[in-house]
């Protein structure tokens, strides 16, 4: 499972933006106004890339002036993409979390964060789709957690295990979303012993102030 100042604008003028780049060679520079969060939608990034290519201090607070490394923008598809993605998934992502009693708007900031809310999304160590599952993980978590076998290829099997799992976590930690979303990322093993790892700390604030900003917006 893969891996933000907070601007003061609308959640759904955020997810509309599509304003003029101030980018050149793989570099942009941040404006008055801009977050990690809205910078990502305008270039069309995967949010935890964004943040592993740059490794800020605090991905809550970036400044105007500052230089972000970012890739190219990516060429235009020539098709739709094939697997479920966007407002389709938030849906699919959203009725999966209510039927299994976790906040909606949990699951999809971590979706977003995960994979752009795309199923199919694969990442450089095989975690598959919207929830970006490892199969490992999801050979025993679905028997486990489901009492069945999953294929993490279909949307919403991707979907409720990877819900399922953020469940089963927070039940584990006694509530506590921030060891939640560490266990999600490096293991409920490891979170016992150790919390979260110096390394998982992005990954857990950034999504936790994506949570908070969706709530805020009453995205779901």
């Amino acid at each position: 499972m893969g891996h933000f100042k907070i601007a003061a604008v609308p959640l759904a003028v955020a997810l509309a933006a599509l304003g003029t780049i101030t980018a050149s060679a793989g570099q942009y520079t941040v404006r008055p106004g801009d977050s990690l969060w809205s910078i990502a939608q305008r270039q069309h990034l995967n949010l935890g890339q964004l943040i592993r290519d740059n490794q800020p201090r605090n991905p809550n607070r970036i400044f105007p002036g500052e230089r972000l490394n970012v890739p190219d923008p990516p060429a235009p598809p020539r098709a739709a993409p094939r697997g479920l993605w966007g407002p389709a998934a938030r849906a699919l992502i959203t009725a999966q979390a209510r039927r299994h009693g976790l906040n909606p708007n949990f699951a999809l900031a971590l979706s977003y964060w995960e994979s752009g809310w795309s199923q199919d999304a694969v990442s450089n160590t095989g975690a598959i789709g919207l929830m970006q599952i490892e199969p490992s993980t999801g050979a025993y978590a679905g028997p486990s957690l489901l009492h069945r076998k999953v294929d993490l290829h279909n949307a919403n099997d991707n979907a409720e295990l990877g819900v399922v799992l953020l469940r089963h976590y927070l039940d584990v930690f006694n509530g506590d979303p921030k060891l939640a979303l560490a266990a999600y990322y490096q293991g409920e093993t490891a979170t016992r012993k150790h919390g979260v790892y110096p390394s998982s700390k992005a990954y857990v604030t950034g999504i936790w102030a994506l949570r908070n900003r969706f709530q805020a917006e009453g995205l779901a």
